[in-house]
């Protein structure tokens, strides 16, 4: 028999990611922060609010309110993962080492809103929800106001995907060590952060942010849903502006 110590014991293998399944921000930290989200949809859902916001001469107050808002959801999220030593590359996975990373996830981006919008047009369709009927009142109806929503849409599709399909998909993921629940768990919290919209919104928006959450599993990246949910809100307050002016809704 060899005595050759390389034919006695197997050689260790270790994980390629050890904190994947990790918590990347303290429990106590998720818990508030739920609390926050949906204390704020809550509260953006009173009928005053919505009555102050629709009687305001110009939407650039709204905008500044939403990007303050985005700003403040990143912010807890970020510091959250300074608390576990955690780095926001970490969470938003993928690189762009060379042209062809990017131009793969942009063609991602836009196969992936064939499926979004078939997405859409269905719930729509089964609920008798109109995206367009709840989103009108805050289409900008100059090109300041323009300006001033494509900023916040790019934003927002940074920051969103980073806090939902970033922060607590990781987080429920930890939890559960199941990728479907956690996909499942953080578009329930997304959905419920648009309490305001009604129960069909959130239905609406709960699948919404499933299927981010499932390209973020996919694609092991939120570089492809951030490109797509920002450029979806640019150009759907684009759109919004010209059919507005137009008289066309």
């Amino acid at each position: 028999m060899s005595t050759d110590p390389e034919l006695t014991f197997p050689a260790p293998s270790f994980p390629q990611n050890p904190r994947l399944n990790a918590p990347i921000a303290p429990w106590w930290h998720t818990w508030i922060f739920i609390a926050i989200v949906i204390g704020l949809s809550v509260y953006q859902g009173r009928p005053s609010v919505v009555a102050r916001a629709t009687q305001l001469p110009s939407r650039i107050p709204i905008y500044i309110g939403t990007l303050v808002y985005e700003l403040v959801l990143f912010g807890y999220a970020w510091l959250g993962l300074r608390l576990r030593g955690v780095r926001l590359r970490e969470v938003i996975g993928g690189r762009w080492d060379r042209l062809a990373d990017v131009l793969i996830d942009v063609a991602t981006a836009i196969l992936f809103t064939g499926v979004v919008w078939v997405a859409l047009v269905i719930l729509s369709l089964l609920l008798h929800f109109s995206g367009v009927e709840a989103a009108k009142p805050l289409l900008p109806q100059s090109l300041t106001e323009l300006g001033a929503f494509v900023t916040l849409s790019v934003l927002a599709g940074f920051c969103e995907e980073f806090v939902f399909r970033g922060y607590f998909q990781r987080q429920f993921l930890a939890m559960t060590n199941t990728s479907w629940l956690a996909v499942a768990l953080q578009a329930v919290i997304f959905g419920a952060a648009h309490l305001y919209q009604g129960w069909r919104g959130v239905v609406t928006i709960t699948v919404y942010g499933a299927l981010f959450g499932i390209l973020a599993v996919m694609r092991k990246s939120l570089r492809p849903g951030m490109i797509q949910h920002a450029g979806q809100d640019a150009l759907s307050g684009i759109g919004g502006y010209f059919l507005t002016k137009y008289r066309v809704i």
